[in-house]
């Protein structure tokens, strides 16, 4: 599989280079440019909206509760890795980039990422249980809705 992976990333130049140069046949020199210039700005925008504040948690979580606290902090990953790719100059990461950018290939992702590591999967919905210690949680009042909703 390593073996697979660095083949993979041996090839991943030569193939930026064939697929910029025919985007450059399909739509010209400068627009081929222009469009690598603004994704790599997207890319460093989606990377300061992903910013400190998650990688902090990122390094948070995995101080503190190793694995099973990561699998909440899967998806800010994800998130911060397609900048990067987005940043990076290439049509193909910058596809790949975007791919990660919406949020239902992000959750798969993560989620098979998940089961690889072995994170137990989260249960929600109607009749899981959720333990917590009793200063993971505090009691809030029900709001009283108006009448007639």
């Amino acid at each position: 599989m390593a073996k697979r992976i660095a083949i993979a990333l041996l090839l991943l130049p030569a193939a930026e280079v064939v697929v910029f140069l025919l985007v450059v046949w399909a739509i010209g020199f400068f627009p081929a440019l222009g469009l690598m210039i603004l994704t790599s700005f997207a890319g460093g925008l989606v990377l300061s909206h992903a910013g400190r504040g998650r990688i902090a948690h990122v390094r948070a979580a995995m101080r503190q509760g190793g694995t099973a606290q990561m699998a909440t902090e899967t998806d800010g990953v994800i998130f911060a890795v397609s900048g990067i790719l987005l940043l990076l100059p290439g049509f193909i990461t910058d596809l790949v980039g975007a791919g990660l950018l919406v949020r239902p290939i992000r959750s798969r992702l993560a989620a098979a990422i998940g089961r690889a590591v072995g994170i137990p999967r989260a249960a929600t919905g109607p009749g899981s249980v959720l333990d917590l210690a009793p200063d993971e949680w505090q009691s809030v009042p029900d709001r009283q809705l108006p009448k007639g909703r």
